[in-house]
């Protein structure tokens, strides 16, 4: 015979366990986003590092002084948020970042000045190891980290270029600097050669439009081609900046929600261009369209 109060205690038990697991699981889930947010946010401290060494090479005091800015101005305070449980450590970070505004200077030896970077550099590893741990060793991790910076590049350089001109140096430097964190991640990452090497290509695409001051839209959609990469990589959708999207018309997204890609709507004033191999949307200007088809990537509608 069953023992009717055991069988009770037995359901309450589970309907206790199935209560926590199902409590659960958007913390767990917090916690890899939170852990994703905040090796971004490291990412970008590694990329205004990059761009602090270029313009202190350069000998120019202004920018440089914007680059060592930034972390602790821009980035620190979100980051501190994930570190409450390492008050020690949180501490030491804050006063490297500021510290780096007074060292890495062109008013001192370049020497002294990359002391201070690379002091920098290896607090940003610790707090990575500290808060991150294995997962950042993980290739779906780095790929997902890539596309992060990817994403925050087409902000930046939408910002900083017009009409073939750059207007917002500093934004269009921190745009630079992603790109190339994101060609870092991707040189670190343990997958097969021939996709490595189509990611990479379509990254020097990418900086070489950089170079060429190309329109921000053809950017967007030359950085969309690397995201697509690194999407295959990561089994995850990159998310859209909301910045990006006030810009910007989202081909993408009407994609991926069943439109059609000849009947993709854009921006009054730009133009919708289908890649000549896989009939992909983008939405540009005249000039951009123009430049797209140059490239060969493809033709107006």
């Amino acid at each position: 015979m069953v023992n009717r109060h055991s069988f009770s205690m037995s359901k309450t038990i589970l309907a206790i366990l199935s209560v926590l697991a199902i409590v659960s699981l958007p913390m767990a889930f917090a916690d890899s986003d939170e852990k994703l947010e905040f090796g971004a946010e490291l990412q970008e401290t590694l990329g205004h590092f990059y761009a602090l060494e270029q313009n202190l090479d350069e000998g120019n005091a202004e920018l440089a002084l914007v680059h060592a800015t930034h972390p602790i101005a821009e980035l620190y305070g979100s980051m501190s948020e994930k570190l409450v449980d390492y008050t020690e450590f949180n501490a030491k970070l804050e006063q490297t970042l500021l510290d780096l505004q007074n060292k890495a200077t062109t008013e001192v030896s370049r020497e002294d000045a990359q002391k201070a970077i690379d002091e920098a550099k290896e607090i940003v590893a610790e707090a990575q190891d500290l808060v991150i741990g294995d997962m950042a060793n993980e290739d779906s991790f780095k790929a997902q980290l890539a596309n992060t910076l990817l994403e925050t590049s087409k902000v930046e350089y939408s910002e900083a270029v017009s009409d073939g001109e750059i207007e917002e140096m500093a934004e269009f430097q921190d745009g630079s600097a992603f790109v190339w964190r994101a060609k870092e991640l991707l040189s670190s990452m343990s997958i097969e050669s021939a996709t490595a090497k189509n990611i990479l290509l379509d990254i020097l695409t990418v900086e070489q439009a950089y170079d060429n001051r190309s329109p921000p839209s053809v950017v967007a959609v030359l950085v969309d081609n690397v995201i697509e990469g690194f999407e295959a990589i990561s089994g995850v959708e990159s998310t859209e900046s909301e910045h990006m999207e006030q810009a910007y018309p989202s081909p993408r997204k009407q994609i991926k929600s069943g439109v059609l890609p000849n009947e993709i709507e854009c921006k009054p004033e730009l133009i919708l261009v289908l890649n000549n191999s896989d009939s992909r949307p983008a939405c540009v200007s005249n000039t951009g369209a123009d430049k797209l088809e140059l490239l060969g990537w493809g033709t107006r509608a």
